[in-house]
């Protein structure tokens, strides 16, 4: 069959969205990979003689630093290519692809904003300072972050109840489907809990001790216990979220990668009839004795 112009020009497709989902996350597994190898290399190894005036690389790798920021790229690249997307399937016989996309463009926009600046950390501050930094027997983070962490969650869980049902029909989208709420639930769980009886400071202390032998060196200014916590805010909080950040683009590529390719059935197919109803069909053509 010969394409004609118009054709063509429905078939193409931005380069950005053309892009194969698998090199996507592999590049975030890069990202994680390179960062945990150059804390190895440069902290506990030595390598490169780090000068005593400098911070360490667990603290300068991970939370504003480079794993951070390609988190950032990655979720902005999601929410322009999850906005585009919506708006070319909206109405089409993958309507329920533009809805889900469309509510991850908007959620993702505000995680955005809040990962950049922090916002559910500078209202827990505002509130711990206004009201005390115990509220209602729990630390201030605590209660100070639940409500943004609530509306930022509220997108993407109205996604998955009510959409994802139509992304699970593309196929290669699944396993980042279920990479990226299961990465995103372990990370976001263990921030909004994290000062809960400590727990972020004793597995810090595990990981300092079973990983690196408790070599990591210590922030100046900080005392111990603080130096445990943000080993797990830091070093394996971001990791994981820079994982989820990658299973989101890999999610959208690959569901873009599956419709290009015809291999997800439309939505809205009518269902083959059966004998029974065709044979009614055509005896209700037939005239009716009277």
């Amino acid at each position: 069959m010969v394409k004609t112009d118009e054709t063509r020009r429905a078939d193409r497709w931005p380069g950005l969205l053309r892009v194969p989902a698998h090199l996507v996350f592999v590049g975030a597994i890069l990202v994680v990979a390179g960062a945990w190898f150059t804390v190895y290399a440069v902290d506990i190894w030595g390598w490169g003689g780090r000068s005593e005036n400098l911070l360490p690389m667990w603290w300068e790798l991970f939370n504003d630093g480079i794993v951070e920021v390609a988190q950032w790229i990655y979720i902005a690249l999601f929410v322009v290519g999850a906005g585009y997307l919506a708006g070319r399937l909206r109405g089409g016989p993958h309507a329920g692809f533009a809805s889900f996309f469309f509510v991850m463009s908007i959620g993702f926009a505000f995680i955005l904003i809040e990962e950049a600046g922090d916002v559910r950390l500078i209202l827990a501050e505002a509130l711990g300072r206004w009201l005390g930094y115990e509220i209602l027997g729990m630390h201030f983070h605590v209660i100070g972050t639940l409500p943004v962490m609530m509306f930022l969650a509220f997108f993407p869980l109205y996604a998955l109840v009510r959409y994802a049902k139509h992304v699970w029909r593309a196929p290669r989208s699944r396993a980042y489907l279920i990479a990226l709420y299961g990465l995103y639930a372990v990370s976001q769980l263990g921030a909004q809990t994290s000062h809960i009886e400590g727990w972020y400071a004793h597995f810090g202390n595990w990981i300092n001790s079973v990983f690196f032998d408790w070599r990591l060196p210590v922030m100046p200014g900080i005392d111990p216990g603080a130096n445990s916590y943000f080993i797990i805010d830091n070093v394996v909080e971001e990791s994981f979220e820079m994982l989820a950040a990658g299973a989101l683009l890999a999610l959208l590529l690959a569901a873009v990668a599956d419709i290009r390719a015809g291999i997800v059935p439309p939505e809205n197919a009518a269902p083959e009839p059966s004998n029974e109803s065709g044979v009614q069909a055509v005896t209700d053509d037939l005239p009716q004795p009277q």
